[in-house]
């Protein structure tokens, strides 16, 4: 890496620059003309003179235009930060929802290194209710664009009833059961995702169970699969064998637990996510072989590895 290198490596003005546009919905407002900075910062609901100038470098750095010598347009890059853009980067960006708490938890990263962890994990629970519905709604989306490669990569008609552990409001399951019928589906959440969860099963013209609770206060259903999607990389090494361990204890005969998470095939991918889970303070991401640990002394073992078009790699366990 060159000096040069370094230095954009580590430019922090870019990136806030950008969130700061994304959180005041700069695409949108512009979405329909191009508008002056006063008639902007009227709708973003900021500052006339500090929009200007956040604008005047968002253009410089090309990601949205100058239209004549006092108004501002949108542009062929600033369309990407539209709210309903293919991937929902605004969304991801928005310095107000999830993507915002993950961002700042990345601030206290020095204090995370020399101590070994922040001095408040967070999780979920810890979330104010606005990050947490923009949890739940960042994971959905995802989740749904995601699905159909999930139903392709194995045959999900050697099943009878899938149990989605830690499926926030279903788009999973939703996936899986518009793809087969005759499969029975049961959601475990937490309580502050289920009322969301039982609004998208009913437009969704799904008929789903719902199982509301903390994984470990819970007795899970009997089932043939588990799938546990992001779930594990949340947890400690012992929490995941507890977790797994649970699962085993509720899987019928030739069962399967499906465990999705970030493959260590991709080491950049891999180390951020890592870091990410990190600082968030709750758990950990796992290589092939970790996982394969925390399976057998949960008592499985590893039948097959499933890569999806989309979304991440998909580890079978069996008894």
């Amino acid at each position: 890496m060159t000096p040069a290198e370094l230095a954009a490596a580590s430019d922090l003005i870019m990136p806030m620059a950008i969130r700061v546009a994304a959180t005041l919905r700069i695409a949108d407002l512009l979405a329909d003309g191009p508008l002056t900075a006063e008639a902007l910062a009227t709708k973003a609901g900021a500052n006339p003179e500090a929009l200007h100038r956040l604008m005047r470098y968002l253009v410089a750095r090309g990601l949205f235009e100058a239209a004549g010598t006092t108004e501002f347009a949108l542009g062929e890059s600033g369309r990407w930060l539209l709210d309903d853009a293919p991937g929902a980067a605004r969304r991801w960006l928005d310095l107000e929802g999830f993507g915002g708490h993950m961002d700042r938890a990345f601030f206290e990263l020095l204090g995370t290194v020399r101590a070994g962890g922040p001095v408040a994990a967070g999780n979920k629970l810890s979330l104010t209710p606005g990050a947490a519905a923009s949890y739940d709604e960042l994971m959905g989306e995802r989740a749904s664009s995601e699905g159909p490669a999930l139903a392709r990569v194995l045959d999900w008609r050697r099943f009878r009833h899938v149990v989605d552990v830690g499926g926030g409001t279903g788009a999973q399951l939703i996936a899986l059961l518009t793809a087969f019928p005759g499969l029975r589906g049961t959601l475990v959440e937490l309580p502050a995702s289920i009322a969301t969860a039982r609004r998208e099963f009913d437009a969704a013209g799904v008929s789903c169970g719902v199982l509301a609770g903390n994984l470990f206060d819970l007795e899970l259903p009997q089932a043939d699969v588990f799938v546990l999607r992001y779930l594990l990389h949340s947890f400690q090494d012992d929490q995941a064998v507890d977790a797994l361990s649970k699962c085993r204890k509720a899987l019928t005969a030739g069962g399967s637990i499906l465990v999705m998470e970030a493959s260590d095939a991709v080491p950049a991918v891999f180390a951020a996510m890592d870091l990410l889970m990190l600082v968030l303070g709750h758990g950990r991401e796992r290589t092939l072989a970790e996982y394969d640990d925390a399976a057998a002394a949960a008592g499985l073992t590893r039948k097959a590895i499933h890569q999806p078009t989309a979304g991440p790699r998909v580890l079978e366990y069996v008894v």
